[in-house]
């Protein structure tokens, strides 16, 4: 099944969670947020929310400064 996250298409198996699905892209969970929807999954829950057939995700990069 496929995925997109931030407008690029990615093959995934079904039954994939969302932590799996980020750690297979080598991304650590510190410093980023997904939302689906435009709603931000909480991180207790990314290995609880099991990606659907062209779902759209949307990385969020956490930015220091002031």
């Amino acid at each position: 099944m496929e995925v997109i996250l931030n407008d690029k298409s990615y093959t995934v198996k079904e039954n994939t969670s969302l932590a799996d699905f980020i750690e297979s892209l080598g991304l650590k969970p510190e410093g980023i947020a997904i939302a689906i929807n435009y709603e931000v999954v909480p991180k207790e829950q990314w290995s609880k929310t099991i990606l659907a057939d062209k779902m759209e995700l949307m990385l969020i990069y956490a930015v220091s400064g002031g």
